[in-house]
């Protein structure tokens, strides 16, 4: 339908545009491999992260800043949320990592949580292993940035330099 001045209204929806989203909020990024996960790996995770697998793949809703001191990030509610904490993002993250961890653990084994640190030792990132060699992680603290299951090999690689790696494992 013809408006003034010739111009026509643009249809409802625009299938062309579809495919813009998924390419601009994976863009710079390694794709998720939930789908390539044995899935012995996830029942072996899902005893000790029984959320993990519901969270791969998935967007968390709004945004979060970095206020680890009064509240999660949306990386370590993603560790947190896979560990089965209800409102993660309002739990504090160093004082979960106190009262759910202890120090150490693998990278084969569910339940490791991988927190990198800045030289002022503030946690910067963190994520959780699934085990055989997997981990979940949110990249980023925005929204158009899916949680996702990355090789424990390649979240590490991934690391900004100047960054030390400390491992925790769940209780």
């Amino acid at each position: 339908m013809a408006r003034r001045g010739g111009l026509s209204r643009p249809p409802a929806r625009r299938p062309h545009l579809d495919a813009v989203l998924p390419r601009y909020v994976s863009e710079d990024q390694l794709p998720c491999n939930r789908r390539s996960v044995p899935e012995e790996v996830w029942r072996a995770a899902a005893t000790v992260l029984p959320h993990a697998r519901a969270l791969s793949g998935t967007f968390a809703g709004g945004s979060r800043g970095n206020s680890a001191d009064t509240g999660a990030t949306y990386y370590s509610a993603t560790v947190m949320a896979a560990a089965g904490v209800r409102n993660a993002a309002d739990e504090p993250f160093e004082a979960w990592l106190t009262s759910r961890c202890t120090a150490g653990g693998g990278d084969d084994l569910p339940g490791t949580v991988l927190v990198w640190r800045d030289a002022d030792g503030a946690a910067t990132h963190a994520a959780v292993t699934l085990g055989g060699g997997w981990a979940l992680h949110k990249p980023g603290q925005e929204w158009l940035s899916p949680r996702q299951v990355l090789t424990v090999d390649d979240l590490i690689r991934l690391a900004p330099p100047g960054l030390s790696l400390h491992r925790h494992s769940l209780r």
